[in-house]
């Protein structure tokens, strides 16, 4: 019984933190949702481009965050020249970002294989209302977290946005100046929050699925486990 609760609350957690990942993959690849968040957020007479090119611009940062190749745009000059709309430093910390999505990725399939290996553990061990116990427990430890996240977001998001670019960078890239750098003024913290909550939105799905079947298991009447199974 200890093994399939064991084996459901680990379930829960690396399914949750699959459909997590996954979100974040998703939203990152979504250039429509980038374009339409950057001009709602960020208009053009905050950031200096004319509204028709941020359908590019969102385009340009999902295909950047979720393959290969350069983040930049140019713009013509008077003389005929190629102008870079960001500079070095802006890609190199465009560079950052996709490697932490590129690191989402991974973890999105390592999450994935984890919980079907841990499913199948679950049928095997032929306890289903002791592993639907285990979900419930495993979706409390990450509701507990949450929480406390969600807690912090709302009293001071400012000191969450900072905290994790500190633990998820290991430079200073991500200290812009909107005055100089357009990067910052097409993603301000507001864009961020947004797409958060969006997201946020998207990964609660997992978590209710899991709880309802869960209860569902545990509201089958006992004389339907076979002997033995609870104690």
């Amino acid at each position: 019984m200890k093994r399939s609760i064991a084996a459901g609350a680990a379930f829960a957690l690396f399914a949750v933190f699959f459909w997590i990942t996954l979100t974040i993959r998703w939203i990152a690849g979504d250039g429509a949702l980038m374009a339409a968040e950057m001009l709602d957020t960020a208009p053009p007479e905050a950031t200096g481009l004319a509204p028709e090119e941020y359908p590019a611009m969102g385009s340009l940062t999902a295909a950047f965050l979720t393959g290969t190749g350069r983040f930049q745009m140019t713009r013509t000059g008077e003389n005929g020249e190629e102008i870079p709309y960001f500079h070095d430093y802006e890609e190199a910390h465009m560079e950052d970002v996709r490697g932490l999505i590129r690191l989402d990725t991974a973890v999105m399939w390592i999450t994935l294989a984890a919980a079907a290996l841990l499913a199948a553990a679950g049928i095997l061990l032929r306890n289903p209302r002791a592993f639907a116990r285990g979900i419930l427990l495993g979706l409390g430890i990450l509701l507990a977290v949450l929480a406390g996240f969600l807690a912090w977001a709302l009293m001071d998001f400012e000191s969450l946005f900072i905290t994790f670019h500190r633990v998820a960078f290991t430079n200073d890239g991500w200290l812009l100046d909107p005055r100089t750098d357009l990067l910052i003024r097409l993603m301000p913290e507001v864009f961020f929050m947004r797409l958060g909550v969006r997201g946020l939105a998207r990964a609660l799905a997992m978590p209710a699925g899991l709880a309802a079947a869960a209860w569902l298991i545990l509201r089958k009447k006992k004389n339907t486990v076979p002997r033995g199974q609870e104690h």
